[in-house]
C-alpha cells in the first residue's frame, strides 16, 4: 500500500526550514508588546472616563467630594494615573502599578491601587471606621480586552505560518 501526500508541501517545507522559531519569538514579542500597551491606554481612558472596562465607579461619598473639591474617583494628585504603566519581562509583559513608585508624600503607589482596586476597611486612630468600597480599575479593563488579546497572538501566529 502506497502512501500518497496531499496538500502544500513545498510550502510547508519552505515555512518550517527558514528559522521559524527565531520569527516566532520575535511575532509573538511584538504581539506582547501591542498587547501591554494596549490595556495601559484603556486603563487610563478608564479611569479618566470613571468606568475601567465599561463598568462605572462606585460614586465617592460627598466628605469625601467635599475634602478634595472633585466627585473624580482615583483622579487626585494624579500620581495613580501617571504610574499606570508596562514592563516587559522576557516574553511576557506586566501591566499595572510599579513596587517602589511612591506619591508626593512618599506613599507606594501600588499600596493606593491595591485599596483602591479591592476595597478596604481602615480602622482610624479616632476610633471611626472607614470602609473604603472596591473601584476596580485594572481587572475590568483586562476582561474587556481578553479577546483582542488573543486575536493579537493569534494574528501574530498566523503572519509567521502564513
Amino acid at each position: 500500500m502506497a502512501v500518497r501526500r496531499f496538500g502544500q508541501w513545498a510550502k510547508a517545507k519552505q515555512i518550517l526550514g527558514t528559522n521559524l522559531g527565531a520569527k516566532l519569538a520575535k511575532a509573538l514579542r511584538q504581539a506582547t508588546v501591542k498587547n501591554a500597551m494596549l490595556l495601559v491606554r484603556e486603563i487610563k481612558k478608564g479611569i479618566k472616563a470613571q468606568a475601567p472596562g465599561g463598568k462605572p465607579f462606585v460614586k465617592l461619598a460627598e466628605s469625601t467630594i467635599r475634602r478634595k473639591g472633585s466627585s473624580k474617583a482615583l483622579i487626585d494628585t494624579g500620581f495613580l494615573l501617571a504610574s499606570i504603566t508596562q514592563l516587559l519581562l522576557g516574553d511576557r509583559a506586566f501591566v499595572g502599578l510599579l513596587r517602589g513608585t511612591r506619591n508626593k508624600d512618599g506613599d507606594e503607589i501600588v499600596n493606593i491601587g491595591a485599596v483602591m482596586e479591592f476595597g478596604a476597611t481602615i480602622q482610624h486612630p479616632s476610633g471611626a471606621v472607614i470602609v473604603i468600597p472596591a473601584r476596580p480599575f485594572l481587572h475590568p479593563v483586562m476582561e474587556q480586552y481578553r479577546d483582542q488579546i488573543v486575536k493579537n497572538y493569534q494574528e501574530a501566529i498566523r503572519s509567521v505560518l502564513g
